[in-house]
């Protein structure tokens, strides 16, 4: 019962990060974005002025929600283990901008690394995530017990809360500005909140066992 309440709690916090997270008081279908929209739609608002918004923060529920995947499937049986690592180490391959992929790789170095504050740290942190991945893969079966538990909560917090932070303090006042009417949150956001506390219950609560 608690593999299958983190597990589920995993695939909400995915499922939520897909889904609208901040939608307009008028229900506009073009003014609807989902958490990697966000990314996307900040850098237009700060080049505007309209807030110092750090965008990058919306990538972080993803790659939080791939290393719990990726954690939790170290514990599985061989074939669930193999493809549940590799759906985390796609999902930590989403923050890496897409037109990057067709540049050579000097160009797409030269780009990211030197050139682009604006691709940057989307670049690092998709990095991060896929080493991440990588490391639980080969060392997440000696991470067990009271240890495991503590890393899926702080996995939900980190996915959770730096987030929900930056949408609610800056990101939301800023969109109502540009758009001229009042943004709100959508039902992803809240989904991908439930999906985290759920991984993080059960982490806290232990199994009972069945009489």
């Amino acid at each position: 019962m608690k593999r299958s309440l983190t597990l589920l709690g995993v695939a909400l916090a995915i499922l939520g990060w897909y889904a609208p997270w901040v939608t307009t008081q008028r229900r506009l279908a073009a003014l609807t974005f989902n958490a990697l929209d966000l990314t996307e739609e900040c850098k237009f608002v700060v080049r505007a002025g309209g807030a110092n918004i750090a965008r990058e923060w919306f990538l972080v529920p993803l790659v939080a929600a791939a290393f719990a995947l990726a954690l939790w499937a170290s514990h599985a049986s061989r074939t669930p283990r193999y493809a549940l690592t590799g759906a985390a180490a796609l999902l930590s391959l989403v923050p890496i901008p897409p037109f990057l992929s067709g540049m050579s790789l000097t160009a797409f170095l030269s780009l990211v690394i030197w050139r682009s504050a604006e691709e940057r740290l989307s670049f690092w942190l998709s990095l991060a995530g896929l080493l991440g991945v990588a490391l639980i893969f080969v060392l997440g079966q000696r991470i067990g017990g009271r240890k495991r538990d503590l890393v899926f909560i702080a996995l939900a917090l980190v996915g959770a809360l730096p987030a929900a932070w930056e949408l609610f303090s800056r990101t939301l006042p800023a969109l109502s500005v540009v758009y001229a009417s009042p943004a709100l949150p959508a039902w992803g956001f809240f989904v991908a909140l439930v999906g985290f506390a759920l991984a993080a219950v059960g982490a806290v609560f232990p199994d009972k066992p069945l009489h």
